[in-house]
């Protein structure tokens, strides 16, 4: 099994395609995520679970600014994602960079993915 399979309601095909796109020009971006929450770049398809972490990352941001009540399994879900975004920084800098990163990542992925046909 494909780990692209693990990225739900998208076109396997279509992310392959819109993954290339995004590391041409954000590959630093996404190098640097992976080496903050302990993601070797070694591992196959690394690139792919950065995409994943960004894509669940989403989901926390909704959870977050959204007026509904989350469901326990999110909430954990969230705060397991904030953790490893956290863990051993020093700074809320540090983390708010990440959370921009994976922001960025997010976005760019689904305008890249509307382009690709």
């Amino acid at each position: 099994m494909s780990r692209i399979s693990l990225i739900e309601d998208f076109d396997e095909r279509k992310v392959r395609e819109t993954l290339n796109l995004l590391l041409r020009d954000r590959k630093n971006e996404f190098r640097e995520l992976a080496d903050a929450i302990g993601i070797p770049r070694t591992s196959k398809d690394w690139e792919v679970i950065i995409l994943k972490f960004c894509l669940d990352f989403e989901e926390c941001f909704k959870t977050w600014t959204d007026d509904k009540q989350p469901d326990p399994l999110q909430e954990r879900k969230c705060m397991t994602i904030m953790r490893e975004i956290g863990k051993g920084k020093k700074y809320i800098h540090e983390v708010i960079h990440l959370q921009d990163i994976a922001y960025t990542l997010y976005t760019e992925f689904h305008q890249t993915y509307k382009r690709v046909s």
